[in-house]
């Protein structure tokens, strides 16, 4: 394309393409904000050259299948960040020279953005990170190891200056985080840590909300109190959740009942859960209703998390339980769907916007130069006495 010029800055040298764009209409995350982030990404990552024309409005609307309004609150913003400036007459164009605040970068990483609980924990991170003038970019690793890697592997590229990390489960120690943080690079883990990784951490007091909800069972005359869970009962948060419950037993000098595992080692989404859920399928469901149907079954389950807590509701209505009458479920997490159900779960309520708060926090004390040992930060829980937890039959 030839070059065009005009007083100042205007002097283009190709389009940008559109095809470089995606949007995920399911996801909590608004729009006009994804949108947004991909125009930092595909800028700041030197994709899209200075004084390239990016895509007009109408083609945005066309190929992106949305709003005029989107595509403009997305423009604005990125205009405000000196991310890219407009000419009349002429279109939207790359900054020559992105301003320095936009250089001052963060990659915030989580496994899939799927619920307000995940677009709580980017609110947190943003709002401590911008007002210490940040930009957060963000994105999601599919729960995939290799996918983690290649995004982290990306967004050095971009150079950012550190990042928020919901990390993938994995033992493999040649994993991007893990040379990350043999390096120093300035991180902060949310919800989980790991032995062999160094790294500040944010997460929930899984002990203390483990031990609220079985106390809760344990006031409403429940005695055999199952834990719920799938065969990774070393991950922190589960093993930390088992231990509160264990611990709430003992105190109440009663018998600790084997652990309730079914399932895979690994995490399925939150799409796999609800499917499983509406169509009473999966191996998960048949090995509780197996469960459930034996005579000294438990009369309260508390599950490691409401996914799984979702998958004891159906096998007890397909076994011909009724909750709460024949058995009481409690879960963990408080995510949008519990809320919703016939009769809503009795759980434990994270706060994801404090989470991510706190995790920014962590990781503004690194960027400042702080150089001591790792630290852990638990945030407080609650317990949320919904419709599915009551005295046990016949009390």
């Amino acid at each position: 394309m030839l070059a065009l010029t005009c007083p100042n800055k205007f002097v283009q040298i190709g389009d940008a393409s559109v095809a470089t764009i995606s949007l995920n209409k399911e996801s909590p995350i608004p729009l006009h904000v994804q949108l947004l982030n991909q125009l930092r990404q595909l800028i700041l990552g030197g994709e899209w050259q200075p004084h390239e024309r990016l895509p007009s409005e109408p083609e945005l609307v066309e190929q992106l299948g949305v709003s005029r309004t989107t595509i403009r609150k997305a423009f604005d913003t990125a205009e405000r960040e000196g991310l890219i400036y407009r000419v009349a007459g002429k279109g939207t164009f790359v900054e020559a020279q992105p301003a320095a605040v936009s250089r001052r970068l963060v990659g915030f990483v989580i496994p899939r953005f799927r619920s307000t609980f995940d677009s709580h924990l980017l609110l947190g991170v943003e709002q401590v990170l911008k007002a210490h003038e940040y930009q957060v970019l963000f994105c999601n690793s599919e729960r995939r190891l290799d996918e983690e890697n290649r995004l982290l592997a990306g967004l050095i590229r971009d150079r950012v200056d550190g990042f928020v990390i919901w990390p993938v489960q994995s033992d493999d120690l040649n994993r991007e985080l893990f040379h990350l943080s043999v390096r120093g690079f300035p991180l902060v883990l949310m919800d989980r840590a790991f032995p062999y990784l160094e790294a500040d951490c944010a997460l929930a007091d899984n002990f203390g909300g483990a031990y609220a909800a079985t106390q809760h069972l344990l006031e409403l005359g429940h005695e055999r109190i199952a834990f719920l869970a799938r065969p990774y009962l070393h991950l922190l948060p589960v093993a930390e959740r088992l231990a509160g419950y264990r611990q709430a037993l003992r105190d109440a000098g009663l018998e600790l009942l084997p652990p309730l595992l079914v399932g895979e080692p690994f995490e399925p989404g939150t799409g796999y859960t609800l499917r499983a859920y509406a169509d009473a399928s999966g191996p998960e469901i048949q090995a509780l209703r197996e469960q459930l149907a034996r005579p000294n079954r438990p009369t309260a389950i508390f599950a490691m998390n409401d996914l799984m807590a979702l998958l004891a509701l159906k096998a007890a209505a397909l076994t011909g339980l009724v909750v709460p009458n024949d058995i009481s479920i409690v879960g963990f997490d408080d995510l949008d769907v519990v809320n919703q159900l016939a009769v809503p779960l009795t759980t434990v309520a994270q706060n994801p916007l404090d989470l991510g708060a706190e995790a920014a926090r962590l990781l503004l004390d690194r960027l400042g130069g702080y150089r001591g040992a790792p630290r852990q930060r638990r945030l407080r829980t609650s317990l949320c006495v919904r419709g599915t937890s009551a005295p046990p039959n016949g009390r």
